[in-house]
């Protein structure tokens, strides 16, 4: 087995001093330009790896990030990790990604493994599941700066990077309305999280401007993913009255609408609108392409790795901040919606 090669190999390579090597791989000033290039030369020639533990022991930083999502399958999470990285590397951090896959003891779990390899923050999106409040707790009494982005828990006192999720919604269903359709069904999220809470509210608010009737069948909690999707749009076809729409809480609940229908009642297809608070970037690869709700999710991914930084170098002695961004609603302009009659025909399920 290669044994590890440490500082003081290095040291005795070069006859310096440890001190003098450890000082050099840093850029440390007190170590000349020629000495710096030379160490880093012969460290690099001898196999040399710098010890994280050591060194965050000693310094008190790791200058590392822990990540903790639900799930990063499709789009949404992609993006805001990619927009994570990119950022964390320009201010000269790492991450470690988590996925608790919409369990709350996972995610506690993910959370105190994380902590004990000091990661110097958290970035935390919340499960579909009643949070792990204790574990929470845990990182404030630490005092290690979290920042919750896309789905957080209230109350905590820290640092959150959401979008407008009510207001969202609400511009997705009045312009539905606008359009003509009063027959609107929500597959909505749970309410447990503020998205799924918010998404919801938005929803209503928007039947209620227009005196839209809420039809309690219609209106389906459950989850964030494709088989809630699935499931709650057969609720629907065997609840008696199809809708003229359906507004999903996610974008992944949207596409278990869509597999439910193209495997149940393919001709719903071009006959019930679907729209979605949330952007797969697909829409131009669909037959029958969906209204959006546009997340920045860009923005968040760099706001809260600003925010997290922020805390770390203040050592958490400012308030904590709440960012809320705009979304934007997508309705692409090479498609015709479906006509609305009033009344959606019955369909015959296939087995």
């Amino acid at each position: 087995m290669a044994k590890r090669i440490r500082l003081i190999d290095i040291a005795e390579q070069l006859n310096l001093t440890k001190v003098a090597v450890s000082k050099a791989l840093r850029d440390h000033p007190d170590i000349s330009k020629e000495t710096r290039k030379l160490v880093k030369k012969t460290a690099a020639e001898m196999g040399y790896t710098p010890n994280l533990l050591a060194r965050s022991l000693s310094s008190q930083r790791s200058n590392t990030l822990g990540v903790v999502v639900p799930k990063i399958a499709h789009t949404f999470f992609a993006s805001v990790i990619d927009a994570i990285q990119e950022e964390a590397t320009k201010e000269g951090y790492g991450i470690i990604l988590a996925v608790s896959n919409e369990n709350a003891a996972l995610e506690r779990q993910h959370i105190e493994r994380l902590l004990a390899m000091r990661v110097d923050g958290l970035l935390v999106s919340v499960s579909k599941q009643r949070p792990d409040l204790e574990g929470f707790r845990r990182v404030r009494d630490m005092k290690v700066p979290l920042v919750f982005f896309d789905r957080q828990v209230e109350g905590l006192g820290f640092s959150s990077v959401t979008v407008d999720d009510r207001e969202g919604a609400f511009q997705a269903v009045d312009h539905l309305i606008g359009q003509g359709y009063r027959k609107i069904a929500h597959i909505a999220g749970t309410p447990e999280v503020e998205i799924g809470r918010e998404r919801c509210i938005g929803y209503e608010l928007a039947l209620q401007k227009h005196n839209v009737p809420l039809k309690a069948s219609w209106k389906i909690e459950g989850g964030f993913d494709e088989w809630h999707g699935y499931d709650a749009f057969l609720q629907i076809l065997g609840s008696g009255e199809l809708p003229e729409a359906v507004f999903t809480v996610t974008f992944p609940v949207g596409l278990g609408v869509r597999g439910a229908m193209r495997e149940h009642a393919p001709e719903l297809l071009d006959t019930i609108q679907i729209i979605t608070f949330g952007d797969g970037g697909l829409n131009e690869f669909y037959t029958y392409p969906h209204i959006c709700v546009r997340q920045p999710t860009q923005e968040m991914g760099r706001r809260a790795v600003e925010i997290l930084l922020a805390e770390i170098e203040e050592e958490g002695s400012g308030p904590p901040q709440h960012m809320v961004l705009k979304t934007n609603l997508v309705t692409p302009q090479h498609y015709q919606l479906p006509p609305v009659d009033g009344a959606v025909k019955q369909v015959q399920l296939k087995d």
